[in-house]
C-alpha cells in the first residue's frame, strides 16, 4: 500500500507557486517547499518525478493567472485590455513575469501562453475595427503589438529609473495600441473611420 501524505499534490503545486511569486525561482527548491509546509521533500517526489515537473505546473499555474489579467475589463476595447493586462501583469507579478521568460521555463510559457494566444484571438472574431481583415493581417497587428507590450512589460517588470504606475500603463497601451493599428491599416490600404 503506497504511503499516505498529508499534503496534495495541489498543495505542492500552490507552495511552489507562491515561492516563485514572491522571491522568484532562486528561492525554488525541494527544500523551501518542505519547509513551507512542514514536512519532508518525499511528498514532492511522490507527486512529480522531478522538480522541473513541478516547475512546469507553476509556470502553467502563472500563465493562468495572466490570462486572467489579460481578459479584465479596463477600457471596453477588448484587444486594448489584452495588452494593458499582459503589461500590468509584469508590473504587479514581477518575479512570475521574470520567471516564466527566464532562459529555462520560456518553453513551457511557450507551450501554455500559446493556448492564451488562441483564446484570446478567438475571442476578437467579432471584434469590429478587424472586420474584413484577412487573417494574415489580423495577425500582423496582434504580433505586432504583442511585441510592442511585450518591450513595455519588460520595462515594467525592471525599471531602471522610471517608477509606472497604472494609469502610464494604460495611456502607453491606447496610445501605442492605435499607432500600430492606424500603421498597419495604411499600410494594408484600409481606411479607418
Amino acid at each position: 500500500m503506497a504511503p499516505k501524505f498529508k499534503h496534495t499534490k495541489e498543495e505542492i503545486v500552490e507552495t511552489g507557486f507562491k515561492i516563485v511569486r514572491a522571491s522568484g525561482w532562486s528561492a525554488f527548491t525541494a527544500r523551501s517547499i518542505a519547509d513551507e509546509l512542514g514536512s519532508s521533500s518525499r511528498p514532492i517526489y511522490s507527486f512529480f518525478s522531478s522538480l522541473e515537473q513541478l516547475e512546469e505546473e507553476i509556470v502553467k499555474r502563472a500563465v493562468a493567472l495572466l490570462h486572467d489579467y489579460m481578459t479584465r475589463r479596463r477600457t471596453g476595447e477588448p484587444w486594448i485590455d489584452h495588452g494593458i493586462g499582459y503589461v500590468i501583469f509584469a508590473h504587479e507579478e514581477k518575479k512570475l513575469f521574470q520567471g516564466i521568460n527566464d532562459e529555462k521555463h520560456i518553453r513551457h510559457f511557450k507551450k501554455y501562453g500559446d493556448l492564451v494566444w488562441q483564446t484570446l484571438t478567438s475571442a476578437l472574431a467579432d471584434y469590429a475595427p478587424f472586420r474584413g481583415l484577412s487573417p494574415e493581417q489580423i495577425k500582423q497587428i496582434q504580433v505586432t503589438r504583442w511585441l510592442y507590450a511585450h518591450g513595455l512589460a519588460f520595462q515594467v517588470s525592471n525599471p531602471m529609473l522610471e517608477v509606472w504606475d497604472e494609469t502610464q500603463i494604460v495611456e502607453m497601451m491606447m496610445i501605442g495600441s492605435k499607432a500600430i493599428y492606424d500603421g498597419l491599416m495604411k499600410k494594408f490600404g484600409v481606411t479607418t473611420s
